[in-house]
């Protein structure tokens, strides 16, 4: 029995895995970029102190349930201490990081290859700053985002060597 020849653009299942985990990981950065977008301009338009008053707001819930709360604690003394020039901060440090996020992911998602180099740079500098951030103030909030990004960074690793390989194949035919 003769074997059927595998099509260089059929790949084998543990690919397509991999190749759904790559989207659904853009995708989910993808989605993170546009909330980044959304809540950065938001705070170029809305003054702090409206800001503090609706922080207190959601925490008062927090802090009726549980008194000691950390997280209500520290959304509470945030919410005291913003001042325009923060916000103004804040909102520039989202709104580049969204458009830059926003942009990777879609040429990422359009497979076009000279956009991994400038991912590979883009999404190791954010895994510098949180671990960065995890030596000097450890928060399990940014364990889990460095774990996240980590698996990003794998699955745009990967699926760059799958694509230079397909280009290669395609030109030595």
């Amino acid at each position: 029995m003769v074997k059927p020849e595998t099509s260089i653009d059929q790949p084998p299942v543990s690919r397509s895995l991999i190749d759904r985990a790559f989207r659904i990981s853009l995708f989910i950065k993808g989605f993170d970029g546009m909330l980044q977008l959304i809540g950065g301009s938001l705070l170029l338009f809305i003054e702090p102190q409206t800001l503090g008053s609706w922080m207190n707001f959601l925490t008062r819930h927090l802090f009726s349930s549980n008194p000691n709360n950390v997280i209500a604690h520290f959304l509470h003394h945030e919410a005291e201490n913003l001042s325009v020039s923060t916000t103004l901060i804040v909102s520039m440090y989202m709104l580049s990081h969204a458009v830059i996020k926003l942009g990777l992911v879609y040429g990422l998602l359009k497979e076009k290859l000279w956009v991994f180099p400038f991912a590979f740079v883009g999404f190791g500098i954010i895994l510098s700053i949180e671990a960065y951030r995890i030596l000097f103030h450890f928060f399990w909030g940014v364990c889990i985002l460095m774990s996240f990004d980590t698996f990003v960074l794998t699955m745009v690793i990967l699926e760059y060597r799958k694509l230079k390989g397909l280009t290669k194949a395609k030109s030595l035919k």
